[in-house]
């Protein structure tokens, strides 16, 4: 047998009665609080400039505002990060390349190298071609570490 439906007596919505003559949401929120004696705490309303107000305006079908937006975006951008297994910051960790001597695009070129390359050999020959290393094999430290 169905639940009935009834105006909830604490949020005033009208839902399917879920128990002490409360909606499924207000029974949720009290159970969750550890059963107050005074009831469900009150709802907590969603906030602009938030994830939560994202949601808000979905749900109410208005447009979102500038603000939610950028949270929105944000939040995305660290999902996304999460999913793919980056922080974004990997490129500030790269081998550090010496400053005195090397123009900035040979500073560039040396970490690009450091990044693309696989091993000791392959750096090495990179930095041979580029013009950083010596014919020799010995190119500075900080460049193939």
């Amino acid at each position: 047998m169905p639940r009935p439906v009834i105006t909830c007596s604490h949020c005033g919505d009208r839902a399917v009665h879920k128990a002490r003559g409360w909606c499924k949401r207000c029974y949720r929120r009290w159970f969750y609080y550890g059963k107050p004696p005074d009831g469900p705490p009150p709802l907590r309303e969603a906030v602009c400039g938030t994830t939560g107000g994202w949601d808000k305006h979905k749900r109410l079908r208005t447009t979102p505002c500038a603000a939610c937006r950028v949270a929105h975006n944000s939040a995305e951008r660290r999902r996304r990060r999460r999913q793919r297994g980056t922080t974004g910051k990997e490129r500030h960790y790269t081998t550090a390349t010496p400053r005195t001597g090397w123009s900035k695009e040979q500073q560039r070129a040396a970490r690009l190298t450091a990044l693309v390359s696989t091993g000791r050999d392959d750096r090495l020959l990179l930095l041979q071609v580029l013009g950083l290393a010596e014919p020799d094999g010995e190119a500075a430290p900080a460049a193939i570490a």
